[in-house]
């Protein structure tokens, strides 16, 4: 689109929601234009529905949201924002939330759920930025298994496992940079605070995935370190029933036995040790280190003279930061983060059995009303701690995140595609319709979800209904991806189409799923083709009723 186009809508768009001096708040995600407004009686929704752009309207709290669609918003917001800027006598306007954390004129409830959507938002915006590296990395590695299962050794094959290794070994300089800009510090700052969890001086902990780690004293002398490799691989191998000689020493020796070394280890009894164990690929030490740090920074502003500011502000904030991020947060931060992904797996795998996928129905079911809220947004980093656990405990990555993201955004879909045979051949409909459809089956829902079914809403409760049936064929066979990407057909690709992997992962979780000999692939391609059957079956069902011919109705006039 020509930056004129964008210029003209971006103008309207203003206009529409009362002018430059109305917002309050204003900000996007993937999808979505959200502010918040200083008198929403000058909010004219009636034109905005007719705005060129427009795909759709939700309201939370007090925030609007505007559906406007991935590839646009983003456009649209910062052209927005240069008008804005041009016409500002005063610089630069600030486009950030000046709401108090507690309000005194609201209920301790309201206040709880205010301060928990912000926090999600907050999580929203560092994390939706970063989906195309997540999509770049995850499906790289992803399509690595797929043509490694008939070509392992070649060089495209390798290509991609550098690709995908490096974007989400490297996730914490990306997630740095992404979080300091969103909690006011310097994100150049912050990405350097990453990339000094991730230094080549530390252990890989992503690339390292040896059953047994010793920790050695940063000047260990080499002999004792391998006398001590060796007494632990020898343990290891009589604790899984092996006795050595066995072939190969050396090499099985290596993939068994890994290294790391401490450092502060002799200092107040070991009370300051430091393990030099890197973060590559983990997500919530790197945000806990970032609190920190952003705050650190904002204190050394604070109290330190201009004239050696920038000396004493950047280089305080890095080496204070570092040393806490070593010693106690990112550990604490690792344990949370693994926490959270034990328990979540724990929860599935204990609520789904043979022919009974309880607890996958149950997720799959309540996934989009979790869409509407934008809590699965947090997601995003428990998934990646759910990924890069496995990768570390079986060499591969396994998540049943992302298969339930796909039945409910297929289901979404189809319920838009639905709506087609019900809207009386208006050509405007049919195309809104028809939109709406594709971009729920390629991943993007807001439009179909926003749009049409929460406007018609026996097609929500359809497609509600249609993802938690698939859900109950995911949670049996307990379906899992290896990778992140795109929730919807396209993202095939994420999923094992062998059985090996996939077997060495159930059996190492003492998972007992039905139909194991049939890969996980066919497993999702099974339950996105319920989840449209079923939706596509309620919906018809549910739009003939009194109900929905009702909902038809008004919503059509």
């Amino acid at each position: 689109m020509a930056k004129k186009y964008f210029y003209d809508d971006a103008s309207l768009m203003l206009e529409l929601i009362g002018g430059k001096e109305n917002i309050k708040e204003i900000q996007h995600c993937a999808t979505r234009l959200r502010f918040i407004l200083n008198d929403d009686e000058k909010f004219d929704l009636e034109k905005v529905k007719k705005h060129p752009l427009f795909k759709g309207y939700k309201k939370q709290e007090t925030q609007h949201q505007i559906i406007i669609g991935a590839g646009i918003v983003d456009k649209l917001f910062n052209q927005m924002k240069i008008i804005m800027n041009e016409s500002s006598t005063e610089g630069n306007i600030d486009i950030e939330n000046k709401e108090p954390l507690w309000r005194k004129d609201v209920s301790f409830k309201s206040n709880v759920f205010m301060i928990s959507k912000r926090g999600m938002n907050s999580f929203a915006s560092i994390f939706v930025p970063l989906i195309p590296i997540f999509i770049a990395g995850g499906m790289s590695l992803a399509l690595k298994s797929l043509i490694g299962t008939f070509a392992p050794t070649s060089g495209f094959t390798k290509l991609l496992d550098i690709i995908g290794g490096a974007i989400l070994g490297s996730l914490p300089a990306f997630v740095g940079y992404s979080a300091a800009k969103k909690w006011g510090g310097n994100p150049y700052l912050g990405m350097a605070m990453g990339l000094v969890l991730i230094s080549p001086g530390l252990l890989n902990s992503y690339a390292t995935n040896t059953p047994v780690l010793l920790g050695f004293d940063l000047n260990t002398d080499s002999n004792i370190i391998e006398e001590a490799r060796k007494l632990a691989f020898e343990n290891w191998l009589k604790n899984n029933g092996l006795e050595p000689p066995i072939n190969n020493y050396d090499e099985m020796l290596n993939k068994t036995v890994g290294v790391y070394y401490q450092i502060f280890g002799n200092v107040a009894g070991g009370f300051f040790k430091i393990k030099l164990i890197g973060y590559q690929a983990q997500i919530i030490p790197v945000l806990m280190v970032l609190a920190i740090s952003v705050n650190l920074e904002k204190l050394f502003k604070k109290i330190t003279p201009n004239v050696i500011a920038i000396i004493v502000v950047p280089l305080g904030t890095v080496l204070l930061s570092s040393w806490l991020a070593f010693w106690i947060i990112g550990p604490l931060g690792q344990i949370i983060g693994k926490g959270i992904s034990i328990g979540l797996a724990a929860m599935f795998k204990y609520t789904n059995w043979n022919f009974i996928g309880f607890g996958g129905m149950i997720f799959a079911f309540f996934y989009p009303f979790l869409v509407i809220t934008g809590l699965h947004q947090g997601f995003l980093p428990i998934e990646t701690q759910l990924l890069v656990d496995t990768q570390l405990k079986y060499g591969h990555s396994s998540s049943f995140i992302t298969p339930v993201a796909c039945v409910s955004n297929i289901a979404q879909g189809t319920a838009a595609l639905v709506f087609i045979f019900f809207c009386k051949k208006d050509k405007e409909q049919i195309t809104k319709g028809t939109s709406s459809a594709i971009g729920g089956f390629t991943g993007i829902t807001e439009p179909a979800m926003f749009g049409i079914n929460l406007q018609i809403k026996p097609l929500f409760i359809a497609a509600a209904i249609g993802s938690g049936i698939a859900g109950w064929w995911l949670g049996m066979t307990h379906t899992v991806a290896n990778s992140l990407g795109s929730a919807s057909w396209i993202g095939l690709v994420q999923f094992d189409w062998t059985v090996n992997q996939t077997k060495e992962y159930l059996q190492g979780e003492n998972i007992n799923s039905i139909l194991q000999n049939i890969p996980m692939g066919a497993h999702i391609s099974i339950a996105m083709f319920i989840s449209t059957i079923a939706t596509a079956g309620m919906s018809t069902v549910l739009l003939k009723t009194k109900w929905g011919k009702k909902s038809l109705e008004n919503y059509l006039n």
